[in-house]
């Protein structure tokens, strides 16, 4: 048995548990009590904010679900300025109300906390993609597969890219 051993934190994995298994509006409920109990839970504040965005059909920016999610997503990365994961999740849930800009300002904020996240890099290749930038698209699709060969599956969108870049370059 190790001497330092961390304290499960049982109530924080059933919270997740429930989300996984689709009990959202359980898992909410029992994500605001731990908050509650510990203001400066990051991980069920991001995990809250998921789930608040996740429960809306169609997010929309002004809706109070969204702005608790986004106001606690930034509570956890002021919190804890070294942990990517907050920054992360705001850039999918801007990215999901269409504010792609301020998106690729989150990921590349969680990428300068945590310089290997390919998943941040493949939103970024995406978002760059969704606005028409088929260079950078295409630049950051090739960093996201060095860091993890196992995203090309999600990559289909790289061919067109590729051929609108080249439609771009012909003179």
């Amino acid at each position: 048995m190790p001497l330092f051993r961390r304290k499960a934190d049982t109530e924080y994995e059933q919270a997740a548990k429930l989300l996984i298994d689709g009990n959202s509006r359980e898992a909410i409920d029992m994500l605001r009590q731990l908050i509650l109990k510990h203001p400066r839970h990051t991980n069920a504040m991001v995990s809250l904010a998921v789930a608040l965005i996740e429960q809306q059909e169609r997010p929309e920016k002004d809706s109070p679900l969204t702005r608790e999610a986004l106001g606690l997503l930034d509570k956890a990365a002021t919190l804890a300025p070294k942990d990517a994961v907050p920054l992360f999740n705001k850039g999918v849930c801007l990215r999901d109300l269409g504010m792609l800009e301020d998106a690729l300002v989150c990921f590349q904020a969680a990428l300068g906390i945590e310089k290997k996240l390919p998943l941040a890099i493949l939103h970024m290749a995406e978002v760059n993609y969704e606005l028409g930038r088929w260079e950078k698209s295409i630049e950051l699709a090739r960093l996201a597969l060095m860091r993890d060969p196992g995203l090309e599956g999600s990559m289909e969108w790289v061919r067109d890219a590729v051929s609108k870049a080249a439609g771009q370059s012909r003179p």
